[in-house]
């Protein structure tokens, strides 16, 4: 039953019961949610707790994440088993974890869960596993500046500051800010809750700032200084995983995405909440603002692309058309056109008034997990499970793939 409690229980509680589902007490799971009961004894093909872990699945859970085969057999074989309860198996402790305290990855376990391009676009930094690899694409061949270590647990997110002198990177309870000059450490947080899922550094190059969150627990935003990454602003921001940043182009205020459905922009100033969209029927997973401020893009679990108005909060556009996550979402202009990024490894074309999506470019050979462009709008970077990075034209063709190596 550890399967239920790292991977379910989280959402689905007495005290945060996603989908009406609470799979803390078997009573409940044989009850169900709004989908109909979770458990049907003997009978795993029937659980929707297994149908709705399935890689096709709709909706798929865990959002954003995959269980292995394995883990879905496991699970399967206990359901015909007659899905015996052990109550205390699902007690999900509230005990820190150290990141020096974690075991070594599995050997060529590399997934890109983060990249960023480098503001002057010749420089691309991407976490292959738990390792940052800083690749040169400046060429029309691309090299390996550096391989820096630091993370035992995989890079969930990465972040250049505005001047190009710090890079920010982001995995579980702790971020490491580089000097770019010589890739050494400027300085590190250690005392993060949870996975830090997401990094941005504000327009002035002041501060940096943090989403992270200890499984179960509300989402947490913290604004640091740069220079002495001191905290200067904290706030919970979303119940439950804060899965995106984006900075508005005006510098003053920013967008998050949470595990909650939900957008909400807030003041850099006072950490103030301007806003709430109610987004989407499942995860909010990405964001771009439209260079112009006026319109924000968001995508969800739900394989929707959807178009805000900032000042209105009004829907402009839905989207369909995706077979997976939206995992990215680039707007690299300022006229309608939008590219995404999808769970099935194809990067769309769509546009602001768009129904569907227009064009879709070479696919990766792997599902996609982040997605960004250079600052003049002309390369285009896809992080894939496999562990490579997928670097696309304008045109849509795959002039580039990056790999890690030892």
């Amino acid at each position: 039953m550890h399967l239920l409690r790292d991977h379910c229980v989280s959402c689905h509680n007495p005290d945060k019961t996603k989908g009406d589902l609470d799979l803390t007490r078997r009573q409940t799971a044989l009850i169900g949610g709004g989908e109909g009961p979770a458990l049907v004894e003997g009978k795993p093909g029937e659980s929707h707790l297994i149908q709705f872990l399935k890689p096709d699945s709709d909706p798929h859970m865990p959002p954003k994440k995959q269980l292995s085969d394995n883990h879905i057999a496991t699970l399967s074989q206990w359901i015909k088993a007659g899905a015996e309860w052990l109550p205390e198996e699902l007690v999900v402790r509230n005990q820190s974890v150290d990141a020096s305290e974690l075991g070594n990855l599995p050997e060529g376990y590399r997934p890109v869960f983060a990249l960023a391009p480098s503001p002057d676009g010749k420089k691309l930094a991407a976490g292959h596993g738990n390792q940052l690899i800083i690749h040169s694409v400046a060429e029309k061949e691309a090299k390996r500046l550096a391989k820096l270590d630091g993370h035992r647990d995989v890079v969930q997110s990465i972040a250049w500051s505005p001047d190009g002198r710090h890079l920010a990177t982001g995995g579980f309870r702790k971020v490491i800010l580089w000097d770019t000059a010589d890739w050494t450490s400027a300085g590190e947080l250690t005392d993060l809750p949870g996975r830090v899922t997401a990094l941005a550094f504000s327009t002035e190059n002041q501060a940096l700032i943090t989403a992270s969150n200890e499984p179960g627990q509300a989402g947490e935003i913290v604004l640091w200084q740069r220079d002495s990454l001191a905290k200067r602003l904290a706030w919970p921001a979303h119940d439950g995983t804060v899965f995106a940043i984006a900075l508005a182009p005006d510098g003053k205020t920013i967008a998050t995405a949470g595990e909650d459905q939900l957008i909400r922009f807030w003041n850099l100033t006072d950490g103030k909440r301007l806003m709430q969209i109610e987004a989407h029927s499942a995860p909010v997973l990405s964001l771009a603002f439209k260079p112009d401020g006026t319109a924000i893009a968001s995508g969800g679990a739900d394989k929707e692309l959807k178009i805000w108005d900032t000042q209105t909060r009004e829907q402009k556009a839905l989207i369909t058309g995706h077979p997976g996550n939206v995992a990215g979402i680039a707007w690299p202009a300022k006229d309608a056109t939008l590219i995404t990024a999808c769970d099935d490894g194809v990067v769309r074309l769509c546009t602001e008034t768009g129904k569907r999506p227009t064009k879709s470019w070479n696919p990766a050979a792997d599902l996609l997990h982040c997605f960004g462009v250079n600052s003049d709008g002309t390369v285009y970077f896809g992080g894939a499970d496999n562990g490579r990075v997928y670097v696309w034209d304008k045109k849509g063709v795959i002039t580039l793939t990056l790999g890690w190596q030892k």
